[in-house]
């Protein structure tokens, strides 16, 4: 008898023991969530990746500090360093991709990035040419020069697309010019680089790129034939880790930059070949 009570005090000590045990651990967890989120909360400067240049964040910089915070840039020369840095932690938040790029990122390196809403900017894409004023006035057999990056000659199709020149076969996801199921003026193809495709208009009726290609040539990015009407899927926004999708401090960055200073930048010193998504 004795024997069983020591065991059944032992047992229920044991027990005690276990949940006291469990009790502190699931009080330390929570304590560190907790202290995770004061501090994501609290957050009042931010490390940000851009790509090229700090200048757009720089003429936000007013609007940022009137929204409470500081930033500190990180400026990278290519687009995959600024995932990296991301996926490593020495940067809270990037600046330079849009969806469809960070999608295809996300499904390559196993990342699970998130894209803050509201949205910055889309860069202009558009038709251009020097021989015609309307898409009414490409002629049967006429010639488009196309880039021949995967992405970029899909948006340009798609942007022919919605002018009622191709259609294009809608299973396929990122369509090149092989995937035209019809084509009733006849138009004829050339693919280029998108850097020297703007250099190919003399030699073409009409030509679609980004915009900032043809300023980057020394030609008016406001002079153009048809712009596209996907600014929403390619516009450019910021981008952190999933576990910062709701932190107050990510949406009041993308909130802040919304400001007049940046619209300016994008008219003068971009040419208007980034196009504001608040404006």
């Amino acid at each position: 008898m004795k024997k069983k009570l020591m065991a059944m005090t032992l047992i229920m000590a044991m027990s005690l023991g276990l949940i006291a045990c469990g009790s502190s651990s699931s009080d330390k967890s929570q304590e560190k969530k907790e202290e995770a989120k004061t501090e994501t909360e609290e957050k009042k400067t931010i490390k940000v990746g851009v790509r090229d240049s700090a200048d757009a964040i720089d003429v936000c910089k007013k609007a940022i500090e009137k929204a409470g915070y500081e930033v500190e840039v990180t400026v990278f020369d290519d687009s995959i360093q600024p995932n990296v840095a991301l996926a490593e932690g020495s940067i809270d938040i990037n600046w330079y991709q849009h969806e469809p790029y960070l999608e295809a990122y996300n499904a390559e390196n196993n990342t699970d990035f998130v894209m803050i809403q509201p949205k910055t900017a889309a860069p202009l894409f558009a038709m251009y040419s020097d021989k015609i004023k309307s898409i009414d006035d490409l002629e049967d057999g006429a010639t488009i020069g196309l880039c021949n990056d995967a992405a970029n000659q899909a948006r340009g199709l798609h942007l022919l697309e919605s002018a009622g020149l191709i259609t294009l076969d809608d299973s396929v996801e990122t369509p090149t010019k092989l995937d035209i199921k019809d084509n009733p003026k006849n138009l004829k193809f050339i693919e280029t680089d998108m850097q020297v495709l703007p250099q190919s208009l003399p030699d073409v009726d009409a030509i679609v790129l980004a915009a900032a290609h043809m300023a980057n040539a020394g030609l008016d990015a406001q002079n153009y034939v048809k712009a596209s009407d996907d600014a929403e899927e390619y516009a450019v926004g910021f981008v952190v880790r999933s576990e910062d999708k709701d932190a107050a401090w990510a949406t009041d960055l993308a909130k802040a930059v919304q400001c007049d200073e940046l619209a300016e930048y994008y008219k003068t010193e971009k040419q208007g070949t980034m196009v504001p998504m608040w404006k």
